[in-house]
């Protein structure tokens, strides 16, 4: 969307169930532009997806021709994710392997074994703080992968450590085995299993769409679906893309550092926009720890990454949520990864801030 000079745009986001991802755009998707400028206006697309939005600008695509063609690439790519990994639709290729129960090979789709076994490499590099086989858990906490949920909901009870360790059987990144010969496979080693992508189907599509704009010959664009942003070349007036990463605020939007970026990708994974509470009154946050089945609680409120690739950033703001700030900071730096904790402080609407080395080349 163009707007005025001095003007500024937020878009929401709309929390998975899995995760909240709490990037705005500034002047990307709310370009700023002079009045005055004689710029050509970029190309802009949106529409529901995932059970969330997307914004897409893209230059050079002037002609209707042209629009055709970038919205047409769009929806193929959406379609294709819709139809192998969402967890909204019950006839999904994931939804359909949740449903087995034999605990033998499965043949899947290059989409889902792609989007598997990019988790399944990211779960190995964070020692498991990042899994997708953590869905048996979600209900416990009053989480439903496929559905965000009401904030704040009063409707579920908290579960008993009977209930986690039985439910923890059935997790693991270990226990779900994939091959690619003679096709590809995937086998669930437990029973009970249930798989969700929702943490890292959203940059899979990103990064799809893309790929799919560079074919067009796009150069110059910018993809955001729930909050995970891929920025390549330049906006329309020139310079890198600036986007502004929101302050971990639950009633209200506002941006706490911004950063500029040309050809890489972000994402923020934060606890505080879809918190649950018990019949008891006790307020959980909504990420889960997959290796203790527990909900994290720390001061840690907010975790953003930069990567090259959306699915990665997707999944690794996931983790390093999971892991805390010191351990999530100490492994943002060992892998050089550019990662920004936040942290709640006592004093309200004020954080403590802590970046890896690699984090603040990218800042405003």
């Amino acid at each position: 969307m163009i707007v005025p000079v001095h003007a500024r745009l937020v878009f929401p986001c709309r929390a998975t169930a899995l995760r909240c991802l709490v990037i705005c755009l500034v002047t990307c998707l709310a370009v700023v532009v002079s009045a005055c400028s004689r710029t050509p206006e970029p190309a802009q697309f949106a529409g529901p997806t995932m059970g969330t939005t997307y914004h897409i600008t893209v230059s050079g695509a002037d002609s209707l021709q042209e629009r055709r063609g970038v919205q047409s690439a769009i929806d193929r790519v959406l379609v294709e994710t819709e139809r192998h990994l969402s967890t909204y639709n019950d006839t999904s290729e994931i939804a359909l392997l949740n449903r087995d129960e034999s605990r033998s090979w499965q043949d899947v789709s290059p989409t889902l074994f792609v989007v598997l076994q990019e988790a399944h490499e990211v779960s190995e590099l964070t020692g498991g703080s990042f899994d997708v086989t953590v869905a048996p858990l979600l209900g416990l906490w009053g989480h439903e992968s496929g559905g965000a949920g009401a904030p704040g909901q009063t409707s579920f009870q908290a579960s008993t450590s009977g209930q986690l360790e039985q439910a923890r059987k059935s997790v693991g990144h270990a226990k779900l085995e994939l091959r690619n010969v003679p096709r590809m496979a995937v086998r669930k080693s437990a029973s009970g299993m249930r798989l969700t992508v929702d943490g890292i189907a959203p940059g899979y599509a990103v990064d799809r769409i893309a790929d799919a704009l560079r074919y067009l010959g796009h150069t110059d664009f910018i993809v955001e679906i729930g909050g995970e942003v891929r920025a390549a070349g330049q906006r329309p007036e020139g310079g890198p893309w600036r986007i502004a990463i929101e302050a971990p605020l639950a009633t209200r939007r506002e941006p706490l550092v911004g950063l500029r970026l040309r050809d890489a990708a972000v994402s923020t994974s934060g606890d505080y926009r879809d918190a649950r509470i018990d019949t008891e009154g006790r307020r959980y946050s909504h990420t889960i720890d997959p290796r203790t089945g527990r909900t994290t609680a720390s001061a840690l409120t907010a975790v953003t990454v930069i990567d090259a690739n959306a699915i990665r950033a997707d999944a690794y703001a996931t983790a390093l949520m999971v892991m805390g700030t010191e351990a999530g900071l100490a492994w943002a730096q060992a892998q050089r990864v550019p990662a920004l904790f936040v942290e709640r402080t006592a004093q309200p609407g004020e954080w403590r801030l802590l970046e890896s080395p690699t984090f603040a080349e990218w800042r405003e």
